[in-house]
């Protein structure tokens, strides 16, 4: 018996029984290999444990026979129900490996008790009880791809499953030709959500959209997503992200440009002078829904995880420049981080079966959470109109090119809050801006 760092995740279903998602494996195809047969025992503790924690674990060490997945909170206990379905789909994994033990374990992605901190700084410590396979936000998967902290998968992968992905997921996948992840799960998506009085159809341009002052608009002026709103402004005007020299930079003309619609937006009255202090898409929605407001910034995840059904909202594209705006979207990948090449072939064996269609599909409904591959949506309700809205959405969405601790993200914050509170000109927000950023 010896010390393991762990924070089991809460798997609420462990007493239930396996069930059928055996029988419909399909998914993601996995280049044959010699792994060792296999069955979970899934350990748990009380729910809501989500920092690193040191416990004896006297029946869950990890040996030559266990599999060790760490997940954050927002994938391991995003929903009840996501929690379930991912329970059971791991004990029906159990079934066709009976000498399998799968440790699950939650922690979260950054910080010095995060995920990345103990794989820098375990493998000359403890390896043993690093994971084997590991959830990561996608945007963090080619830094931790370079630092060596998770490894290529196309030696068991079939690069070939990647060509399933919706195409923003597809760029996350590689790496310096590596395949370095395999994303399960898109979020952020920004879009539209106005109430239901509303008969006319959302226009495809924003100056179209914002030219009907009988009615009003709600978005986070004072928080990150009116950044994020910006930027995809900022990139429809042409704007770049680098200098020549690879350095982080803006450019004045189309930032300029971005800013100008959201002070247009807010001049005329069309943007409510409140967004100024809303920091959050969900207090926004929520002016909305009350029926403070017409429309209102949400996004992918605000909007599933806040649907009721005594609720129904009207969902749109944001207008553009010149059309809907594409979406800057986030996401989850899977990745290995274990040299063992066994584990490593069991490890995506295991992903394969997570990401087949029917899989995939339930997790991602139960955990109210956009999947990365079209087909998974066969498993989401058949008259559930956000589908074919998001499905749209995704083949036409642009990967986050950003980190939200990003000098552009902060920069663009500060610029949206200055224009929409109407303390400065676009023009002036938008040279402190590119000042800010620098070089």
């Amino acid at each position: 018996r010896r010390l393991v760092l762990t924070v089991f995740f809460s798997l609420t279903a462990l007493c239930l029984a396996a069930c059928d998602l055996m029988s419909n494996v399909g998914g993601v195809p996995v280049v044959e290999s010699t792994a060792v047969p296999a069955t979970a025992v899934i350990a748990s503790t009380p729910s809501g444990q989500s920092t690193p924690n040191f416990v004896i674990a006297a029946t869950v060490t990890p040996t030559n026979d266990s599999l060790i997945i760490w997940l954050p909170p927002a994938i391991a206990s995003r929903t009840e129900a996501g929690t379930v379905t991912l329970s059971d789909q791991l004990l029906a994994f159990n079934t066709t490996h009976p000498n399998l033990e799968i440790i699950v374990e939650q922690k979260p992605t950054n910080g010095q008790g995060g995920a990345l901190n103990y794989l820098r700084t375990g493998r000359g410590v403890a390896p043993g009880i690093l994971p084997d396979l590991i959830a990561l936000p996608v945007t963090q998967l080619a830094a931790s791809a370079n630092e060596g902290l998770i490894y290529p998968m196309e030696d068991f992968l079939d690069p070939a499953a990647v060509d399933q992905l919706f195409p923003p997921a597809q760029e996350w996948a590689y790496n310096a030709d590596h395949l370095i992840g395999y994303p399960f799960a898109l979020t952020d998506m920004l879009h539209l959500e106005y109430s239901s009085a509303i008969t006319e159809p959302v226009p495809l341009t924003w100056d179209d959209f914002i030219s009907d002052t009988t009615q009003h608009m709600v978005l986070p002026a004072a928080g990150p997503d009116g950044a994020r709103l910006a930027l995809e402004f900022y990139l429809a005007a042409g704007g770049t992200l680098t200098n020549e020299a690879g350095q982080p930079a803006l450019e004045l003309e189309p930032l300029t440009l971005a800013l100008e619609q959201l002070y247009n937006g807010r001049s005329n009255g069309f943007i409510l002078q409140q967004s100024s202090n809303i920091t959050s898409l969900a207090d926004g929605v929520r002016l909305v829904r009350d029926g403070s407001t017409d429309y209102a910034l949400t996004s992918s995840d605000v909007f599933l995880q806040s649907i009721s059904p005594d609720y129904t909202p009207q969902f749109a594209a944001v207008p553009g420049l010149e059309d809907a705006l594409p979406a800057l979207i986030n996401g989850w990948a899977w990745a290995t981080t274990t040299p063992n090449v066994e584990k490593k072939a069991l490890a995506i064996e295991l992903i394969a079966f997570l990401t087949a269609p029917e899989n995939l599909g339930s997790w991602s409904w139960q955990s109210q959470i956009l999947p990365a591959t079209p087909d998974a949506f066969i498993a989401w309700p058949n008259e559930d109109a956000y589908i074919a809205f998001a499905e749209n959405e995704l083949q036409r969405a642009i990967p986050m090119p950003l980190t939200a601790t990003s000098s552009i993200m902060s920069a663009l914050e500060n610029a949206v809050f200055d224009v929409v509170s109407l303390s400065k000109t676009p023009a002036i927000a938008a040279a402190e801006a590119v000042t800010a950023v620098g070089p």
